[in-house]
């Protein structure tokens, strides 16, 4: 347990944590909710925060941590992966085990337990098409629930009406081991060319009737707008930028700026894709 822990944003934005749990083990983790739950107190879980955006007067509710909640299985074709598992890493994995499948997240900065929660995915691949169980903590039991029953969607799924994702089984397919690395170094250098550096949450907005909300952002002249220290990036008008020590409250001015500059001029009402504690 943590105390007055900095905000974990990738925004490099947000007050300050009151207390954060980082649980281990899958029993730490029941033990830590079912502690929490027996006394009435309000919680949220964050695993790697890559998009998810920190009010600037920070979190008093207790906050548990997934970022440590790690363990890699392999079985034949499959893997079992826990929540706190870096996207990044589980597609290392399978790489170094001959499986494809996944190559396409490699970039992808968040953990498992957040690309199941909001259906992650990237150059035309989501982790939905390749998993084949999640399990997730609910009143104080583990349910294994199949992925036709986890209500995936375009970067959604029940996942946090449920309860807390735990970890997921994938099913990938034997690959070549070095058409399966060539395949993400492709990738990453792709991501890396089309997307802007610096602290970002990733894509603010979801697309809007299969068009990328950046397409609306730019046509409607707002790249390298800012508002405080936040700025819609050149590179990609999908993406704020944290370019002079922003605040959160720079980053929903901007985001809201541009959702309504995108309404008055296309009639097309953008949804978010980050999240907001």
């Amino acid at each position: 347990m943590s105390y007055d822990v900095p905000s974990p944003s990738t925004f490099g934005s947000g007050g300050k944590l009151a207390c954060v749990l980082y649980p281990k083990t899958v029993e730490e983790l029941k033990n830590v909710v079912n502690a929490l739950e027996r006394e009435d107190k309000k919680y949220f879980t964050l695993g790697c925060c890559s998009n998810v955006l920190i009010s600037d007067v920070g979190v008093e509710s207790a906050v548990i941590s997934t970022r440590l909640l790690k363990g890699k299985e392999l079985d034949g074709e499959n893997i079992y992966i826990l929540a706190g598992e870096k996207i990044s890493d589980v597609c290392n994995f399978a790489m170094e085990n001959s499986l494809s499948g996944i190559e396409g997240l490699c970039s992808i900065p968040g953990s498992i337990g957040g690309g199941i929660a909001m259906n992650c995915g990237a150059f035309g691949r989501e982790i939905c098409d390749v998993a084949r169980y999640v399990d997730v903590l609910i009143d104080g039991m583990i349910y294994r629930i199949n992925a036709q029953d986890m209500g995936f969607g375009y970067r959604t799924s029940n996942a946090k009406n449920l309860g807390i994702v735990v970890g997921a089984g994938l099913s990938l397919q034997c690959g070549d081991k070095r058409a399966v690395a060539m395949d993400m170094k492709g990738y990453k250098t792709a991501r890396s060319l089309s997307q802007p550096k610096g602290k970002s949450l990733g894509s603010v907005f979801k697309k809007s009737g299969g068009i990328s909300a950046g397409y609306y952002i730019d046509k409607a002249g707002l790249k390298g707008v800012k508002v405080g220290g936040a700025q819609i990036s050149y590179t990609h008008a999908n993406f704020i930028v944290n370019v002079d020590g922003a605040t959160s409250n720079d980053f929903i001015g901007l985001a809201d700026y541009a959702r309504k500059a995108v309404d008055k001029t296309y009639g097309v009402k953008l949804e978010y894709e980050v999240e907001f504690i």
